[in-house]
C-alpha cells in the first residue's frame, strides 16, 4: 500500500508542477518563480514521505482495533470451548495416525519467505527463488503483515488446516505440513499469522481474525 500511496502522489505532484511551469514559462528567470518550485519540491518530499505512512499506521490500527472487538464476540459466544474437532477424513486431509483430528479450517493467501529453499514449498507459479530479490511477486501486505513486506512473496490462495498434530496448507499443487513439534513459533500479525518452522523455513498466512485463529491454534496444540 505505502508503493501504491507513493507513486499516486508523485503522479499528482509532478502533474501538477508541470501544468505549474507551463502556465508561467516567461517567468522561469525570476528568483521568486524558483522558489516557489523549491517549495513545491519540499512538499512533495514531505507528502511522499509523511503521508503514506501515516495511512499505513492509521489501517493497522483500525485493524487491530476490528479484530479485538470481533475476538471479544467471538469469545462471549463460547470461544475455543465452541469448537468441535472432526475426523481428518471429513475436511479431506489424508491422517497422519489414527487419532488426528482438525480442530480448524480457513481459506487465505499463503505467503513464503524469500529464503525457502524446499521445492515442496513452492508454487509452480512462483518465480524462481534467486529472482526474489530483483522481482518480488505479491509481496505481503503492510497493513496486514507489518516488517514482513520485503520478506516472501505470494504462493497461493490455499486452504489452512490445524490439527491436533500439526499445521496443513493444501490447495492446486500444494501440500505443505508443519509437524507442531517443528513449530518454533507463530506471530499474530494484523492480518494473519506468521509461522516459522525452522531457521529457513517461513510461513504468512492471512486469516480473518488472526486472534480467534491463535487461539484455535493454542487449543489444538494441548
Amino acid at each position: 500500500m505505502t508503493y501504491a500511496l507513493r507513486k499516486l502522489i508523485a503522479f499528482v505532484f509532478l502533474g501538477g508542477m508541470f501544468w505549474f511551469i507551463y502556465q508561467d514559462l516567461d517567468n522561469l528567470d525570476k528568483p521568486w518563480f524558483m522558489h516557489a518550485l523549491g517549495l513545491i519540491t519540499i512538499a512533495f518530499a514531505f507528502f511522499w514521505l509523511l503521508i503514506p505512512m501515516v495511512v499505513v499506521k492509521l489501517r493497522i490500527r483500525r485493524r487491530i482495533r476490528q479484530n479485538r472487538e470481533r475476538y471479544e464476540k467471538w469469545l462471549a459466544d463460547g470461544g475455543v470451548a465452541s469448537i468441535r474437532p472432526r475426523p481428518t477424513q471429513k475436511v479431506r486431509l489424508t491422517p497422519v495416525d489414527p487419532d488426528e483430528q482438525a480442530f480448524f479450517h480457513e481459506k487465505g493467501t499463503l505467503y513464503i519467505a524469500a529464503d525457502v529453499k524446499s521445492d515442496k514449498a513452492r508454487s509452480p507459479s512462483a518465480p524462481p527463488i534467486g529472482n526474489m530479490a530483483s522481482r518480488p511477486v505479491g509481496c505481503p501486505s503492510d497493513v496486514a503483515f507489518p516488517g514482513h513486506r520485503s520478506n516472501g512473496y505470494v504462493c497461493q490462495r490455499t486452504h489452512c488446516y490445524f490439527t491436533n498434530r500439526r499445521i496443513v496448507f493444501a490447495g492446486k499443487d500444494l501440500d505443505i505440513s508443519i509437524p507442531f513439534v517443528d513449530l518454533r513459533k507463530a506471530t499474530v500479525k494484523p492480518g494473519g499469522m506468521v509461522f516459522e518452522a525452522s531457521e529457513n523455513m517461513r510461513y504468512a498466512f492471512t486469516f480473518q481474525n488472526p486472534l480467534v485463529a491463535a487461539d484455535v491454534l493454542e487449543r489444538a496444540r494441548t
